[in-house]
């Protein structure tokens, strides 16, 4: 395959600036995935004949320094950039002239800062000091992007501007939040955990290709759910056979429970803890099913608590089964019609497993496919067809519920 015939362009960028800088050869087809809540990440392989090739290489494969965007096209402003973020792991191979790169999303660069207010100054106040504290009353969308805009305006730290669009404030709310500065917690840490809540927003940053004065730019836009990120218009719909080429299907009730408890600060008698259960399943026979949920230990606020532990039933209290569509990529729908996040319908005729129908689903993540023209779908089912068409601008996407 020439370089002419991909369907990818990797270009290395400024991971603080945006700036576009080099246009990557690549030995195949690059990997990527982007999921709403998470990190997502990507991987190319590039080939290092001759010394100015290996010398190029090198100029830009620097970790956190550059960053790569994976973009479906030659590269252009109106193309769909699947996956961008920092460099991070690298391996030249060792018996042929290829090079191995992967990083992660624009996420990740926020897994590697502490959460502070803007304005604490390290050299006049100890990071213990109440100046470096983090606290608001405001919806969670709003507590969500000012984690981020903390996180990314910092006046006495350099190096904390990145190329991120925030989006504009949405309503006022009457959440509470303090982050402690002592608690040096990392502020991609603190976003997830916002996600996480019972009626919490979905996040997602979403990279796109720009120019400014002739030159190419990688930034990211916020995008935040209220508490999902819903797209306007018609329902996206897929067509078993057609725009949708298979239906993968794998259930695991390794993780199933009805009953939650999540772990907050404290030990012993003074443990503080959040509790929710649902008894639904219960009732029709299931038994009791626990979860500990012990990733939240720094955390104090009862309601926060068990707003966690309300969230974390409505996740694992359903029928434990995954599905992964693989949809052809330029065919309607088209990739960069529609983001993880967004719902959509998939029309079902002559499944093995499946009654004829149509499925809607929330599309929780997207990734590149076994072949060029095809992306997958990670997809979590959301009640049924019929109840999500009268509920979209609110329906909860925790796992299948039939």
């Amino acid at each position: 395959m020439t370089t002419a015939e991909r369907a990818y362009t990797a270009l290395a960028y400024d991971t603080v600036t945006g700036r576009v800088l080099f246009e990557l050869d690549l030995s195949a087809e690059p990997e990527w995935s982007s999921r709403i809540n998470d990190v997502g990440g990507w991987k190319i392989t590039v080939p290092l004949e001759g010394g100015a090739k290996t010398a190029r290489v090198r100029e830009w494969c620097v970790p956190w320094r550059f960053s790569v965007a994976i973009v479906r096209g030659r590269g252009a402003p109106a193309d769909v950039v699947c996956q961008a973020g920092p460099i991070i792991p690298y391996a030249p191979a060792a018996d042929k002239p290829e090079h191995t790169v992967s990083g992660k999303g624009f996420w990740e660069l926020l897994n590697r800062r502490v959460l502070h207010n803007l304005a604490w100054n390290p050299a006049a106040a100890r990071i213990t000091d109440a100046s470096a504290d983090v606290y608001t009353t405001d919806s969670l969308p709003n507590i969500a992007r000012g984690i981020v805009y903390h996180a990314t305006s910092m006046t006495y730290r350099p190096g904390s501007a990145l190329p991120v669009d925030l989006p504009t404030p949405a309503a006022a709310g009457t959440n509470f939040r303090r982050y402690y500065g002592y608690e040096m917690a990392m502020v991609g840490q603190r976003l997830q955990e916002l996600t996480q809540v019972d009626g919490g927003p979905d996040v997602l940053f979403q990279p796109y290709l720009t120019v400014v004065g002739g030159l190419r730019y990688i930034r990211h836009r916020m995008l935040i759910g209220d508490p999902y990120l819903v797209q306007p218009g018609v329902p996206l719909l897929f067509d078993y056979r057609s725009s949708l080429v298979r239906l993968d299907i794998a259930g695991d009730g390794s993780d199933q429970a009805n009953t939650a408890f999540v772990k907050g600060t404290g030990n012993e008698a003074g443990q503080l803890y959040g509790y929710a259960t649902a008894t639904a399943l219960t009732t029709a026979g299931w038994p009791m099913l626990d979860m500990v949920d012990s990733g939240h230990t720094s955390a104090s606020d009862q309601s926060t608590l068990d707003g966690w532990a309300t969230a974390d039933v409505a996740l694992y209290n359903s029928q434990p089964e995954q599905w992964q569509a693989t949809v052809l990529a330029d065919a309607e729908p088209r990739l960069g019609s529609y983001l993880p996040g967004h719902f959509a319908d998939y029309s079902v005729k002559n499944h093995h497993w499946l009654k004829n129908g149509k499925y809607s689903y929330r599309i929780l993540g997207v990734s590149n496919g076994p072949e060029r023209d095809k992306v997958l779908h990670q997809l979590q089912a959301v009640r049924g067809p019929e109840w999500l068409r009268t509920h979209r601008s609110n329906a909860p996407g925790h796992r299948i519920s039939w």
